[in-house]
């Protein structure tokens, strides 16, 4: 019991799976992300969300995806979601985060930051400003591929992000690493949701 415990932990970090609740009710929901995930015959392989070509690790054992409508102008979110210095000022169970690369965010460019106490170095994979950012998040033997994209859309902006995670304590477990993965994205997506319209106290506009 005390090793599956510490093994969860652990892949809990990887994506911030800090298994806290909202206050409101869940506000994006999580989907699997797997070839084959499908339900009934027919079924198709899913599409993977891209950033210039990169994509998590469409192989890997966990997969997930979850997606939430921000009423806010791209460029708030978008500002908000890179600004990785002032990360714990709205997910503290990942304190501290700091960009270790001067400049702008851009492939090669790291940062480090502490889930749950737990040192983790990120390294930027592709980025495109105001779109996507991807990168990858390897930490006690877990590969964690790390994927977010932003569309502009009627309201607002649609935040989608994925991540896989692969790797001998992922396959340790893989439905206990599914769950943990799922609740950790759809707690991040709604946090950046609510902080950024929180900001952003101006009705969109439409040609956003």
């Amino acid at each position: 019991m005390n090793a599956r415990h510490r093994i969860l932990q652990t892949l809990a970090v990887a994506a911030i799976a800090t298994a806290t609740t909202l206050s409101a009710p869940a506000m994006a929901t999580a989907s699997e992300a797997r070839h084959g995930s499908g339900s009934g015959s027919g079924s198709t392989a899913p599409e993977f969300q891209e950033c210039q070509g990169v994509t998590v690790d469409q192989d890997a054992p966990v997969i997930a995806r979850a997606s939430v409508l921000i009423k806010a102008p791209v460029q708030t979110v978008w500002d908000l979601h890179t600004d990785i210095d002032a990360w714990d000022t709205w997910i503290p169970e990942i304190t501290p985060s700091q960009k270790k690369t001067p400049g702008p965010l851009r492939p090669g460019s790291v940062f480090a930051w502490s889930p749950q106490g737990m040192k983790v170095t990120s390294t930027v994979t592709n980025v495109q400003r105001n779109k996507c950012l991807a990168w990858a998040a390897p930490v006690d033997g877990i590969d964690g591929v790390h994927l977010w994209t932003f569309k502009k859309v009627k309201g607002g902006v649609l935040a989608t992000t994925e991540e896989s995670w692969s790797g001998a304590p992922v396959e340790a477990d893989i439905p206990g690493n599914q769950e943990a993965l799922e609740s950790g994205l759809v707690d991040w997506v709604n946090r950046l949701k609510t902080t950024a319209e929180a900001q952003d106290h101006c009705p969109v506009h439409r040609d956003r």
